[in-house]
């Protein structure tokens, strides 16, 4: 623009002298004209040449504000796409911080479970019709045995239910004292841990169990304390619900036995804190998907921690698959560094 003003100043002056010399006044008109007219022209290139850079800016800023549209530590994600990916919330509130203490021992069937089936009278085995790993019910026939006596036919039901562990006898044997099956029920099994001295002062009865093995985990409480002779350490039994098979006699188990326990006013599952940058945080859900919070937290029990700040009671934060929100992140972070 300068060039050209300068160009223009130096026709001017050329022109001036012409002027001077021809004092034509239709000659003066039609080139101030012109002058002018190269002048307004040369404004309206400039003009659209500088509406087309802000234009292209702003588009370019649009562009790469959809690209990265994310604020840095939020993820964009739907209710129903979350749960479609199996997210699964949490809500904030009180608990409770534990003290626990680690035993050991293994899975045993009570003695009342185990039943020997007998003959009432002495005789032959005429029938016997259940086999080593049958289940059988209570009253269910599983055997006939003829009286060496009144020559008389009769039934031999099962006495408990269970499972045909043992068989001992066959048809055409002679019953006399012998068992004939042995019926054991694992419906109901018992744990046996081992307690040492060590232990002993923070072990007490009706304290709580976390009973666990490579596969499962249940609750249960301690039922018996009771001394082993000539052992330097003593038994605590804990009964074991197996109705649902999931457990065996004879199981190594382990016991972990709440000894003292802390009311808090918030506490957060440790299931969902994800490790990013070398910063254990939590996904919290807002208006748009989630976010990413960095707590304060005091004790905890390695299940639950408590929480000082960075997260209030009643807000909602992702528990479980709460790394599939991690890794949406990651990506987010790889398209700014990009």
């Amino acid at each position: 623009m300068a060039t050209f003003q300068r160009e223009t100043s130096h026709q001017l002056k050329g022109h001036k002298k012409v002027i001077k010399n021809r004092v034509n006044p239709s000659v003066l008109f039609l080139l101030v004209t012109a002058l002018a007219s190269i002048a307004i022209s040369n404004n309206a290139m400039s003009a659209d040449t500088h509406g087309h850079k802000d234009e292209h800016t702003d588009e370019h800023k649009s562009e790469h504000k959809d690209e990265h549209g994310e604020e840095e530590g939020h993820i964009e994600i739907t209710k129903v796409n979350a749960q479609k990916a199996g997210i699964i919330n949490a809500t904030a509130g009180t608990g409770q911080i534990k003290q626990t203490t680690t035993v050991y021992g293994k899975a045993v069937i009570d003695s009342s479970a185990i039943s020997q089936v007998r003959a009432r009278f002495p005789g032959l085995i005429t029938k016997l019709t259940v086999n080593v790993g049958d289940n059988v019910t209570t009253g269910e026939n599983i055997a006939q045995v003829e009286s060496s006596d009144s020559l008389t036919r009769y039934n031999i039901t099962a006495p408990i239910s269970g499972v045909i562990t043992k068989r001992h006898a066959n048809p055409g044997d002679l019953t006399n004292q012998q068992p004939l099956l042995t019926v054991e029920n694992y419906k109901q099994l018992w744990v046996q841990y081992k307690i040492f001295p060590s232990q002993r002062q923070a072990i007490h009865t009706g304290q709580q169990v976390t009973i666990s093995s490579t596969a499962a985990t249940t609750q249960s409480s301690i039922m018996h304390l009771m001394a082993n002779k000539n052992q330097p350490f003593i038994i605590a039994r804990v009964p074991l619900d197996n109705s649902k098979g999931s457990w065996a006699p004879g199981q190594l188990l382990t016991g972990s036995v709440v000894t003292h326990q802390v009311d808090v006013n918030l506490v957060i599952d440790n299931r969902a804190f994800q490790s990013v940058e070398g910063k254990n945080i939590i996904f919290v859900t807002n208006k748009g998907g989630y976010e990413t919070r960095e707590l304060t937290l005091g004790q905890t029990d390695g299940q639950f921690s408590q929480v000082i700040s960075g997260l209030k009671a009643g807000e909602q934060y992702a528990l479980i698959n709460s790394y599939l929100l991690k890794a949406d992140l990651g990506k987010a972070g790889a398209a700014h560094a990009h």
